[in-house]
């Protein structure tokens, strides 16, 4: 090209347009982004090669000549270039876990007291539903302590499913009297 002043300035326009529309414009963030998804970059570490492919492209800028292709194709092969040695990376990166970071396992098992607290729960409210009329008490054992669905429950007791769900009502009102009669004739220090 000639050493006219006017392509001089032309260039430089060109240049400060395309910096405009590179370091200052939302586009061009959302491009970077989409590209990195294209090229296989995981959700997670996108922020971090995106500051990488930023960070190449301000310290290459000055080579940067608009006569040869657009600010965005130009982008583009930084990035490939970054993603492509951030690919290299990954395959010779691994984690190891040291004894010093490894969590206490923790035990889903109830422990001793609040099994014996569970069993002492549980006595309390067999022995209330033996205070109870059979017929109300069999509907709240097959269907809260045995997990029987109601629907079976009501087929084999050959009685409507409405009808079945008005005797549990009944029965769990019941039992919550029979608890709480209990609880008052307890002793106030056993509680």
């Amino acid at each position: 090209m000639g050493d006219d002043p006017m392509d001089g300035m032309k260039l430089e326009a060109a240049r400060a347009l395309a910096a405009a529309r590179l370091f200052g414009g939302e586009r061009a963030r959302r491009d970077v982004l989409c590209w990195l998804a294209r090229l296989g970059v995981p959700p997670r570490d996108r922020g971090d090669v995106a500051g990488q492919i930023w960070l190449q492209a301000w310290k290459s800028w000055r080579t940067f000549d608009p006569r040869r292709g657009s600010a965005a194709r130009w982008l583009n092969r930084i990035a490939v270039h970054v993603v492509a040695h951030y690919h290299e990376r990954a395959r010779h990166r691994w984690e190891e876990l040291m004894d010093d970071d490894l969590p206490d396992p923790v035990d889903p098992a109830p422990d001793a007291a609040d099994a014996m607290a569970s069993r002492r729960v549980t006595v309390r409210v067999v022995e209330a539903l033996s205070e109870l009329d059979p017929k109300l008490g069999a509907v709240v054992v097959s269907h809260d302590l045995e997990g029987i669905p109601m629907a079976r429950v009501a087929e084999a007791a050959k009685l409507p499913l409405s009808t079945l769900y008005k005797h549990r009502a009944r029965a769990l009102a019941a039992l919550r009297a029979v608890l709480e009669r209990e609880d008052d004739l307890e002793p106030r220090g056993k509680r």
